[in-house]
């Protein structure tokens, strides 16, 4: 193998139920081929995990793994991949989380680490450089998010550059939208990755390095990402997301009439016009966080003095958490959305598929099909901000009805008789994007291998540039930004970075980083060829064409008012175009010829 710069070469291995650690060194044919993040991640997942394993049982595994570009100079290279059999879905699934976490890890010498089998006891691995112990977590054991990091850093010498990724009570409950939280705010999100980690009884996971990452040209990459960083000062997009984070995205998608609104039956929510990003900035604003290497810092630090909640600081709420917990939920006031991301961020619960699920409930609370008997006296309208409140804190503790919405919105929705009011794709709901004003994200989240996720291919600004409901010519559009992402999230750049980052400049940075002398039409090819691994992997789980769908909701039920009025999505017709586009059978089968040529076996 050829040498790789800015690749430290070697993964740790972690089997929890032996006890035993060791150190692998990447085949090379890893980072050639799929380069590392989430392709190497796929490759892992599908090499290693036996067909119908039960994702949390102690065979699942934990694959993080960082891109060549994570912990370089180049802005925005903060992202590790996280990849596993889904809990929610059943399906493969990867999170990517930003902050230090991902960088650490390399900076300590390994570009990943796979954990398997499940401790007889609460654990939690410690990682500094050739250091690598587990030790005992039972102190830790339904201790929140900021408490155990807290408590870790105390316990290991006060050392505040250390690194914490850990689950909260929700992971160690097994509640199945639990996530993996780096740097306190920062989380391997979808899917339920902290479930996962909750089952193999590890807390937590806390990494120090101080290596350094030794790319092919330092000089050339220098001189590259010096003018790379006036071009993001001069963008007006990075100029927005800085001032406003990721809300400044709000007020165009509620007034193109696409935003999630009650349980998704519409696409416009009045109140919304108070929530834009100046008014975010105005109302409850108080600071800015960034990620590892990044110039724009769109994190933001938020805060409330609430007569009901008391003080909250946060950061964020983000936008997708804001439509979910917000509109979604029937909410437009920061008090309510600012207190229940807290109790969810302190117990390491999706925002976004909490969302989804309190949608539902209160959509089925208002048709009679949840009553007060089942809330325990709870009336779960929407718009009640104070019932959103308590049955967040029913869910983190699985007490009553929050012990069944603990489960997702699909199985949920499945119990109470009402399948038909659940909004997700193969289990997992979708972001804030309602596809009736947006056709290519229902092809996003149909066709997406972890269920309805939208940063798959996040088409909207193409979309809105163009015809955006139009069915016909969307597939290619789909298929090109799924390749590009693949790309993003196995080189370990965050996605914002796209403002700036044109493919060409990725393959520039690449080459820089590793010496390698990649062409972009070979760097998308390796984001075709994780697409169909993902998809490969699916098919092997028992998922087909029938399982590439959506709601009824968004199939036929057509949005009510606003200027997204009547739309519909003719899906079928779609997934035909895509499949065509992708070389894959009519049944969505990737073709023998395919495989061939990605060099798939």
């Amino acid at each position: 193998m050829v040498k790789i710069g800015a690749v430290q070469g070697q993964i740790l291995r972690v089997n929890l139920s032996t006890g035993q650690i060791s150190l692998e060194a990447v085949p090379g044919e890893v980072y050639e081929k799929y380069l590392g993040g989430r392709g190497a991640g796929a490759y892992y997942l599908y090499k290693e995990l036996v067909p119908g394993t039960d994702p949390l049982s102690e065979d699942n595994k934990l694959i993080f793994f960082n891109g060549p570009m994570a912990g370089t100079m180049a802005p925005g290279s903060n992202k590790i991949n996280l990849t596993f059999k889904s809990p929610l879905t059943n399906t493969y699934s990867f999170s990517l989380c930003g902050g230090h976490f991902g960088p650490e890890l390399k900076f300590a010498g390994y570009d990943g680490l796979i954990i398997e089998g499940k401790a007889k006891e609460p654990v939690y691995l410690f990682i500094q450089n050739e250091e690598v112990v587990l030790k005992s977590a039972k102190a830790l054991w339904g201790k929140t998010i900021p408490q155990t990091n807290e408590i870790l850093k105390a316990e290991l010498g006060g050392d505040h550059n250390l690194k914490v990724a850990c689950v909260g009570p929700a992971g160690e409950n097994l509640n199945r939208m639990a996530c993996i939280t780096a740097d306190w705010y920062r989380e391997f999100g979808r899917g339920g990755g902290g479930a996962v980690m909750g089952s193999k009884n590890l807390k937590a996971i806390v990494v120090r390095g101080t290596k350094d990452v030794n790319v092919a040209s330092a000089p050339k990459l220098a001189n590259y990402v010096r003018e790379l960083y006036k071009e993001f000062k001069a963008h007006p997009k990075v100029y927005a997301r800085r001032w406003y984070g990721t809300i400044e995205m709000l007020e165009g998608i509620n007034k193109l009439g696409f935003w999630s609104t009650k349980n998704f039956s519409e696409g416009y929510f009045a109140p919304g016009e108070e929530m834009i990003g100046p008014k975010m900035r105005e109302q409850v604003i108080v600071g800015d966080g960034s990620c590892y290497a990044c110039p724009i810092a769109c994190g933001k630090i938020s805060e409330i003095n609430s007569p009901k909640y008391g003080k909250v600081l946060l950061e964020g709420p983000e936008f997708e958490t804001v439509g979910l917990l917000g509109p979604n939920c029937g909410i437009g006031d920061w008090e309510t959305i600012i207190k229940v991301t807290q109790i969810l961020d302190y117990n390491g619960i999706d925002t976004i598929s909490a969302g989804a699920v309190f949608s539902f409930a209160m959509e089925a609370f208002e048709k009679g099909i949840i009553t007060e008997k089942d809330t325990a006296g709870i009336s779960l309208n929407f718009g009640n901000g104070e019932a959103l409140v308590a049955m967040a804190e029913k869910m983190v503790k699985r007490e009553g009805l929050g012990d069944l919405l603990a489960e997702g919105v699909k199985v949920a929705s499945e119990k109470l008789g009402a399948p038909e009011l659940a909004i997700h794709s193969k289990g997992l709901p979708p972001a804030t994007y309602d596809p009736r004003g947006c056709k290519g994200m229902a092809l996003t989240y149909a066709t997406s291998p972890k269920g309805a996720h939208h940063m798959i291919s996040p088409t909207m600004g193409a979309e809105i540039a163009g015809d955006r409901f139009a069915d016909v010519g969307k597939a290619g559009i789909v298929r090109d930004i799924q390749m590009q992402m693949a790309l993003v999230d196995s080189l370990g750049y965050c996605s914002t970075m796209r403002f700036v980052y044109t493919v060409d400049k990725q393959v520039d940075l690449f080459n820089l980083a590793t010496g390698l002398n990649y062409s972009k039409q070979e760097l998308l090819e390796v984001g075709e060829r994780i697409l169909n691994l993902e998809r490969l992997f699916n098919m092997r789980e028992g998922f087909s064409r029938k399982d590439d769908t959506l709601p009824k909701r968004f199939l036929e039920e057509a949005m009510k008012e606003g200027p997204s009025q009547g739309q519909t999505i003719n899906l079928q017709s779609m997934l035909d175009e895509y499949y065509q586009a992708m070389g894959w059978s009519e049944d969505g089968i990737p073709k023998e010829e395919t495989i061939k040529r990605l060099g798939l076996y």
